[in-house]
């Protein structure tokens, strides 16, 4: 454990939410103070933008422990639900018996914060991932928010990602009583912040500053910072795996090898696709990719001159094929166009991908335009004719995503037998299948596919999960989480029971 190695008394990177370990740097300080300021001065509405891990709920949670006791705080955090849900969580949590949720809730709610104004005492609701709520809802509330007898008691903070913006502006021709456009944004760290961020959670932990202080090296923090881009939960995420291996080579220096950024953090990586996310890589990659291709384009010019002949008629050999899915151990998966079907039949020229095993192939010859050459491959010495029929199609999303949704449903039958699983994502847009689908046919995402599992819930918008695997106690599936390769930690996973996850996900 690396506690113990680097002498600390807690994990300096958990992802836990803790109040107590705030970096006020990046206009974070400067932000709770101007937040609790509008508070103070009775500010109806106020926004909090900020991107996926960029501290919003530790900032607001540090906001609601400094505010004095005369004010009442109250946390939502998965604002989903309709307007009506979330009124009655408010009104339950500020008093109202909970014979009375059938009144109206509205009428109940202006009597609780009347009580609240008789004696001095104001509320600040604070609603987080304030982007997942429905429009209809996002539009009572704001009208609520600036309702006659609302006003003098009751303060609005909405904390979300750069969509609540969005949101916000297609309201503002109805909501004409509330400054939509007041609040803040949070901003990423600098590369100087970056390393000042690294040695303040440090010492948090219980790091000595004098004697550890610099456990990350200048080209480790220049590491992570190019990758995170200052964004402070994947800082987290990268320094945390970064200690680890440190310490597991028995080093108290968290150097440049030690930091795992991973090909898909790169943006001219995976996104780039094809040979440029190989290139992007470390410098043996770009080496090893180079000689293989010059490999291949050396078998390649050595049999287009040798062997320029077509199989016989004869050969009855059966064609080779190659099983979808399967990724070629050297090069990109060969790409040759199809000829026109007959000769009176003039049609642009068609591609087609054929994923080769190169440890039997020899060489996909290109056909030369015009000819109706057939593809060949060679195994063992032999040319073969690989059958167009049997050329496997590219991955399709909209396949695999139904796959998964009908392997989820024998997956449920663990929630009976007392099983666990990871949620890795649950995405609420117009686009979450969309979106899901674009993942599964990713590389890092496919080679996993089967340990995926994708539940719907009929919401509007439409609401999806993904869990990960099937495990049989908490405890294993916390292990299984905490050794996640880094583009599944990115989303911020945790277990559950599936009981739970099928409950979550009921209509």
């Amino acid at each position: 454990m690396y506690l113990e190695h680097f002498q600390l008394h807690t994990s300096p990177f958990r992802e836990e939410i803790d109040s107590e370990v705030f970096f006020p740097e990046a206009d974070r300080e400067y932000i709770c103070e101007q937040l609790e300021a509008d508070i103070k001065n009775n500010r109806v509405f106020i926004k909090l933008l900020g991107g996926e891990g960029s501290g919003k709920t530790l900032l607001c949670k540090v906001l609601a422990g400094r505010l004095p006791d005369d004010f009442e705080v109250l946390y939502v955090d998965n604002p989903t639900g309709s307007f009506d849900d979330l009124l009655r969580f408010v009104c339950l949590d500020l008093g109202m018996a909970p014979g009375g949720e059938q009144a109206d809730l509205t009428a109940e709610l202006h009597r609780q914060l009347q009580r609240r104004q008789k004696y001095g005492r104001r509320v600040v609701l604070i609603i987080d991932d304030a982007e997942k709520i429905f429009l209809a809802t996002l539009e009572r509330l704001l009208r609520l928010s600036c309702e006659t007898g609302a006003t003098s008691t009751l303060t609005l903070l909405l904390a979300g990602r750069p969509g609540l913006d969005a949101n916000l502006q297609q309201l503002t021709v109805y909501c004409t009583g509330v400054d939509v456009e007041y609040g803040y944004a949070l901003e990423p760290m600098s590369r100087e912040e970056t390393g000042r961020y690294l040695t303040y959670r440090l010492s948090t932990a219980g790091c000595n500053s004098l004697e550890h202080r610099d456990i990350f090296t200048g080209e480790a923090i220049d590491k992570i910072f190019a990758s995170a881009l200052g964004n402070p939960r994947m800082t987290n995420i990268l320094a945390e795996e970064a200690l680890q291996k440190s310490c597991s080579e028995k080093s108290f220096l968290v150097l440049l090898d030690h930091v795992d950024a991973g090909p898909d953090k790169h943006i001219t990586g995976e996104r780039a696709g094809g040979w440029a996310a190989i290139f992007s890589g470390k410098g043996k990659q770009f080496v090893v990719a180079g000689a293989v291709f010059l490999l291949f384009a050396l078998v390649f010019f050595f049999f287009q001159h040798q062997d320029k002949t077509t199989i016989p008629a004869s050969d009855k050999q059966a064609p080779v094929t190659a099983s979808e899915g399967v990724t070629p151990p050297v090069a990109e998966p060969a790409t040759v166009p199809l000829p026109p079907a007959s000769g009176k039949e003039k049609r642009p020229a068609q591609k087609k991908t054929v994923n080769i095993n190169h440890s039997e192939a020899k060489r996909v010859p290109s056909t030369a335009e015009g000819k109706k050459n057939p593809i060949f491959v060679r195994q063992n010495g032999v040319k073969k004719q690989v059958a167009r029929s049997k050329v496997p199609a590219k991955r399709e999303g909209n396949r695999l995503f139904q796959e998964r949704l009908r392997a989820s449903a024998e997956w449920l039958a663990g929630a009976y037998r007392g099983q666990y699983t990871i949620q890795l994502m649950m995405l609420s847009s117009q686009q979450a299948e969309e979106n899901v689908k674009k993942l599964l046919v990713q590389r890092d995402y496919f080679a996993v596919i089967d340990k995926l599992h994708i539940l719907r819930k009929k919401t509007n918008p439409p609401t999806l999960f993904v869990f990960y695997g099937t495990y049989p106690s908490m405890d294993a599936a916390r292990q299984v989480r905490n050794n996640m390769p880094l583009f599944l930690r990115k989303h911020h996973p945790y277990a559950l029971s599936i009981a739970d996850a099928l409950t979550k996900t009921e209509d």
